[in-house]
C-alpha cells in the first residue's frame, strides 16, 4: 500500500508529538516539540487543516523561547555553582537589624528559624574559629540539617547590620531560582569540607601535644 507524503507527515508529527511525552528533561523536550511543530506546520499546509496550521505556528515560536530559557538558565545555573553570587539580592526579601559587639545572634542548638545575610561588620563562629564576612550568609547550615538546628554559635566581633529572612522564605527561594539553589549546595559542600579540615588539624595537633606530654614524663620517669 502506498503512503503518501502528507499522511506520512501526518504519522510522523504523531510519533513525535508522541515521543515527547517519553523525554524527561526540558531542552530534549523542546527540540522534539519543536521538530514536530514544523512537521505539523508543513502537514497543515497541504491538508489545509487550518486549527493544526495555526496552532503550531504559534506554538513553534513558543517552545524555541523556552529552549533559549532553559539554556540560558542551565549556563546561569553552572556559573553560579563553579563561582561567586551577588546574595544582595536577598535584601529585599529581609529585615535589617542592628547588634553592637558581643552580642550573641544564636547558640549551637537553637531552632535554625531563620538565615542571615552580614551587611557590615565581622560575626565568629567560636567552635570553628571562623570569621563571617559582610555580603557573606550565616546560619544557612542549620536549616538544611535533619532537626533544623544551628550547628555552632554566631557572637558580634564588632557592631553588625544583618539582614534576615525566614527559613520557610529562604526555602522558597531556594526551590524558586535553581541558580540560587545551585550556589546554596556549593557553599554548603564547601563549608562542610573547611570544617572537617579544621576539626581534623584540631584533633592532630590535641594528638601531637598529647604525644610529646607523654614523651617528656617517660623520660622523667627513667
Amino acid at each position: 500500500m502506498e503512503i503518501s507524503l502528507t499522511a506520512l507527515l501526518g504519522w510522523l508529527s504523531a510519533a513525535l508529538a508522541l515521543g515527547s511525552f517519553f523525554v524527561r528533561t526540558m531542552i530534549p523536550l523542546r527540540a522534539v516539540a519543536m521538530v514536530a511543530d514544523l512537521i505539523y506546520i508543513v502537514y497543515g499546509i497541504r491538508t489545509g487543516a487550518a486549527p493544526t496550521l495555526v496552532l503550531h505556528v504559534l506554538l513553534l515560536p513558543l517552545n524555541g523561547w523556552r529552549l533559549i530559557q532553559m539554556r540560558n538558565l542551565t549556563f546561569k545555573v553552572r556559573s553560579s555553582a563553579g563561582g561567586r553570587m551577588n546574595l544582595a539580592m536577598l535584601l529585599p526579601y529581609m529585615s535589617h537589624t542592628r547588634f553592637p559587639a558581643g552580642t550573641i545572634i544564636f547558640r549551637k542548638g537553637d531552632d535554625a528559624g531563620a538565615v542571615h545575610y552580614v551587611i557590615s561588620g565581622t560575626v565568629q563562629l567560636p567552635e570553628f574559629d571562623k570569621s563571617v564576612l559582610p555580603g557573606e550568609l550565616l546560619g544557612e547550615m542549620g536549616v538544611f540539617t535533619e532537626d533544623a538546628r544551628r550547628t555552632g554559635s554566631a557572637v558580634c566581633a564588632t557592631d553588625v547590620e544583618l539582614g534576615t529572612i525566614s527559613a520557610d522564605k529562604f526555602w522558597e527561594l531556594f526551590f524558586q531560582d535553581p541558580a540560587f539553589g545551585a550556589y546554596l549546595v556549593r557553599t554548603i559542600v564547601s563549608r562542610t569540607a573547611s570544617n572537617v579540615d579544621w576539626a581534623n588539624s584540631t584533633l592532630e595537633s590535641a594528638v601531637d601535644s598529647r604525644l610529646s606530654a607523654l614523651g617528656v614524663a617517660s623520660r622523667a620517669a627513667g
